[in-house]
């Protein structure tokens, strides 16, 4: 499924920092986590279904460099 994130290439957000926050903040694991594109203004990762839900509630307004990061499922 593909959850949205609130930081783009204009916020110096890249592929690595997606799967490092992912990771770090929202407990997953590299084999849960799929394709990222990393748009100007936002990013898409596609996650595994079961965990998408636990891992919205986690990492909805964390902080990555100093600013609260917006995260949604489209």
């Amino acid at each position: 499924q593909t959850l949205s994130i609130g930081k783009g290439k204009k916020d110096k957000m890249s592929k690595g920092d997606v799967v490092g926050f992912l990771i770090k903040k929202g407990g997953l694991e590299k084999n849960d986590i799929g394709l990222i594109e990393v748009k100007n203004f936002f990013s898409l990762v596609a996650v595994k279904r079961a965990k998408i839900n636990a891992l919205v509630k986690r990492v909805h307004l964390q902080k990555r460099k100093g600013k609260k990061v917006k995260v949604w499922v489209d």
